[in-house]
């Protein structure tokens, strides 16, 4: 492989984390929506047992997509509008979106620990289901449940992550945008967390 091809590669895994925004208190909603897209994709490369998850998501971008919003728009202030005039479906993509961030952020948080440990023999079921049960699982009925159950056992491991992810070669390098996106998708999550509590919004839903 020649050298243009081999920096070609590593620009492209550079690119594959984009970091959720946030300047001053403000999260840009297009900077939002954009960085959830690319995450998306990013779960897409890791193959086809997190279908329903990639679905679900895209879903939920789809309802944020809705509001009306210019290339300065903040995503809390968009959602603080909308719940001046007594609706919330596009809050409701964000709130559903944001859980599964936090599925990500506590994914990512234990795949960086193996990382640093070189640990590639992780369990990684041990690992979905932590960040499952740390997330959503008690937003989900049974049947959700046990999917998910199924996800988990079905998930790749994290030598077979690296390689789909193509930065089987770069890991050191890799491990450095993952902890620092992490750092962002944690900001922003929790951002939009206390939103939604100091708004007292969807809260029979926490």
């Amino acid at each position: 492989m020649d050298s243009t091809a081999t920096a070609t590669k590593k620009d492209s895994n550079a690119q594959d984390l984009i970091p959720f925004p946030h300047v001053n208190g403000k999260i840009n909603v297009i900077e939002f929506l954009e960085a959830a897209k690319n995450l998306i994709t990013l779960v897409d490369r890791l193959g086809k047992v997190f279908a329903p998850i990639k679905y679900d998501m895209e879903g939920n971008v789809e309802k944020i997509k809705k509001y009306e919003y210019s290339e300065d728009s903040c995503l809390l202030q968009l959602m603080a509008e909308e719940h001046s005039k007594g609706e919330s479906k596009s809050a409701e993509g964000v709130l559903w979106l944001n859980r599964a961030l936090l599925f990500f952020e506590l994914l990512f948080q234990e795949i960086i620990v193996s990382l640093q440990s070189d640990n590639y023999d992780v369990n990684m079921k041990n690992i979905y289901t932590i960040a499952y049960e740390g997330s959503v699982k008690k937003y989900h009925n049974w049947v959700s449940q046990q999917l998910f159950s199924l996800i988990c056992r079905m998930s790749p491991t994290l030598p077979q992550i690296l390689k789909a992810l193509e930065v089987e070669d770069d890991i050191s390098g890799f491990k450095t945008r993952l902890v620092s996106f992490n750092k962002t998708l944690h900001i922003v999550r929790s951002k939009i967390d206390n939103f939604f509590k100091d708004q007292n919004m969807f809260v029979e839903s926490k």
